[in-house]
């Protein structure tokens, strides 16, 4: 485009930042190589210098073709022979394709062409995100992309020999228009959200995409694993109580994501058979039998992105609910999700805060429970010393209250080994208290397991949910007692003091709250939840009709309700029709017009109402000529009038001062005798 100067220099510049929105939008949001976008930007200043000076470039249009070529070709070996990455291969392809595009010369096609490969990469940010940050990112994009159609259409007429040159577009309206089209846009998108479930498409792209977080847990536990991660402030885990737990608070929960038996070389392990899978009826998940006579409690999780496959459930899961997969279940409780990693996932529990008694109840869950590794014989002897005799009740309590007499919580000096620990140093973090809890109950003959997993959160009251933490990260211990397994903690509470304690504030819990809406009405937006809005909306609607009064306490007739709304209906219409009527007797469309001038715009409308403008497609020339044919003294002035406003319309230049003056006194006088003189 070479056009310089008022609305048409706006318009070039804004198509130029829409095919800069969408590098961007990829540099911001996906994983694209950073080398590559930087080629792309340079691309895009040195384009816009030389279209921007008019250099001409007949050698760099010949080499387009060949180059976009070679590009396909190299993506097609990056994906057979290097990277072997579909997406990276593509992104590769289309930065090359834009990068030619942006330096050769640009006609109306080409501009057309950037578009759509800048719109490909906003579609490619989309999928590759759920940050909060990518709203106003759409926002802009969408509002760019406004103005980039504009652009292509003035370069469109400018090449065709159609442009009006002396028509021009206030800055202020050109700015209001672009805010216009990106709200009405970003609306449009928000209302394809609410109507259009997700439906859990992004675990389809998830192969594709590199895991964003690290919640979770691996297949082995050392020490100072998970105590090592509590540095981490980021959230795993965001979880609404629907049904409350009536067990304290939610701080107090034990948010439980895997279960390790089997201690060796130093680290435990998870010793489970890979399990049955789940029996499901859609998605909905059998997890547990529902203890006789006890209600369950109801958590909703929306668990952050992962590179593990462990499904974190509360006490004795029931009942799951969520578009899971095939959900599996070893011997030990521990629940995992067919892929090795996820994308963020939302999802139902039921559970009983308590894993409830089998029926009937089971002697021992097995002799792997009770393995002690070898060397720690003066450990055993501590533990049967302490545990002494009794039930296995009061040996775990005696066991359990051994942790209060000297030992501390460090993370700064803990003991390298159990034996130090237990015999010497008594200084260690949660992993030190409940390996040497398990192998203290092992000695005394009571089975035991290490479980390790989220204990508690912050709770935030705005938008009452609980937000788990990576620094909310704990081991403790599960015993088999009275036929079940037994959660105890021997880790000392810190409280206040924990060095890993986190509070936001109101501002970040304000933040997160947003973060939180976002994640469940816009990225996890499911079927279910769309059809408990139309539900619940409809229910408030019949609530509302129903309990509508005027001041004096008289309801309000369903017959009054249906006069008033069709009432609002027809006068909704009446408005739009009218206005329509008065957009038609505005004076002859044109593809470069503005909106007329009050004078010209009444005399417009004056005509017509008199009777001549018969059709729709009468231009103001055809009404002037049918006036002066029924009014012949108006014949000079309407003669005088048309010669300005032909001027003034599509005149190389803006009337002088003058003659704009003389054309609406002529337009004034010419309205009134049309009007004195009434219809034809």
């Amino acid at each position: 485009m070479t056009v310089r100067g008022g609305s048409r220099e706006i318009a070039w510049w804004i198509l130029r930042a829409h095919w800069a929105t969408g590098i961007a939008l990829l540099g911001l949001f996906t994983d694209v190589s950073r080398p590559a976008l930087l080629v792309s930007a340079a691309a895009w200043v040195a384009g816009a210098a030389m279209d921007r000076a008019g250099t001409p470039r007949e050698a760099l249009s010949r080499l387009g073709t060949p180059l976009s070529i070679l590009l396909l070709a190299a993506a097609c070996a990056d994906l057979a022979l290097g990277s072997r990455d579909l997406l990276a291969s593509m992104s590769l392809l289309v930065l090359g394709v834009q990068s030619i595009r942006l330096v050769l010369p640009k006609r109306a096609r080409d501009g057309w062409q950037l578009c759509a490969i800048a719109l490909l990469e906003f579609l490619a940010a989309a999928a590759s995100t759920d940050a909060l940050l990518f709203a106003p990112s759409a926002f802009l994009f969408l509002a760019a992309s406004a103005g980039a159609m504009w652009g292509l259409h003035l370069q469109g007429e400018t090449e065709e020999g159609r442009a009006a040159p002396g028509y021009e577009v206030p800055p202020r309206a050109v700015a209001s228009a672009l805010l216009l089209a990106g709200t009405v846009g970003f609306l449009i998108c928000g209302a394809l959200f609410a109507i259009v479930p997700r439906l859990e498409f992004r675990k389809g792209l998830h192969p594709f995409f590199r895991n964003q977080g690290m919640t979770g847990f691996s297949e082995t536990l050392s020490l100072g694993e998970v105590t090592g991660g509590k540095a981490d402030r980021r959230v795993v885990a965001r979880v609404e109580f629907p049904v409350p737990p009536r067990i304290g608070s939610a701080e107090g929960l034990y948010l439980r994501g895997a279960v390790y038996s089997r201690f060796q070389s130093g680290a435990w392990r998870i010793a489970g058979t890979p399990g049955r899978t789940l029996q499901r009826a859609g998605n909905s998940y059998v997890a547990g039998s529902a203890p006789r006579g006890e209600s369950l409690f109801v958590a909703d999780i929306a668990l952050e992105p992962s590179s593990h496959p462990v499904l974190f459930t509360y006490g004795q899961p029931v009942l799951l609910e969520g578009t899971l997969g095939a959900v599996r279940a070893d011997g030990e409780g521990n629940l995992t999700l067919p892929q090795a990693g996820h994308p963020m996932l939302r999802y139902r529990v039921q559970f009983a805060p308590e894993i409830p008694t089998p029926r009937p109840p089971l002697s021992s869950p097995g002799k792997g429970y009770l393995e002690i590794p070898d060397g720690l014989e003066d450990v055993i002897a501590l533990g049967r010393k302490i545990a002494g005799e009794g039930t296995d009740v009061a040996r775990a309590g005696r066991l359990l209250r051994f942790f209060g007499t000297g030992f501390r919580y460090t993370v700064l000096d803990p003991a390298p080994s159990l034996r130090d620990f237990l015999l010497a140093r008594r200084a260690g973090h949660c992993e030190h208290f409940a390996a040497a809890l398990v192998v203290l109950l092992r000695s005394a003959g009571i089975p035991s397991r290490v479980a390790v997993g989220y204990l508690g959160g912050e709770w935030s009251d705005m938008g009452q949910y609980l937000i788990v933490r990576q620094s909310d990260a704990h081991a403790w211990t599960e015993a088999w007692i009275g036929g079940r397994w037994m959660l105890l903690d021997a880790t000392p509470a810190l409280g206040e003091n924990s060095p890993f304690l986190v509070r936001t504030g109101k501002l970040g819990l304000f933040v997160d709250w947003t973060r939180q809406r976002w994640d469940k009405y816009v990225v996890n937006y499911s079927l279910r939840m769309q059809a408990d809005a139309v539900a619940g909306g409809w229910s408030a609607a019949r609530r509302t009709g129903r309990a509508i009064r005027f001041p004096e306490g008289s309801r309000v007739s369903r017959g009054t309700l249906r006069i008033s709304a069709a009432t609002g209906l027809a006068f909704g219409a009446f408005l739009l029709l009218y206005r329509n009527r008065k957009r038609s007797a505005d004076g002859p469309s044109s593809r470069n017009a503005e909106r007329l001038p009050p004078p010209y715009a009444r005399l417009a409308r004056r005509l017509e109402r008199s009777g001549y403008r018969p059709a729709p497609g009468i231009s103001m020339e055809g009404m002037l000529r049918a006036a002066a044919r029924s009014r012949p003294d108006l014949s000079g002035d309407v003669g005088r009038f048309l010669a300005l406003y032909h001027r003034d319309r599509f005149g190389p230049r803006p009337l002088s001062a003058p003659a704009r003056e003389e054309a609406f006194g002529l337009a004034t006088r010419i309205r009134r005798e049309v009007a004195s003189s009434g219809a034809r």
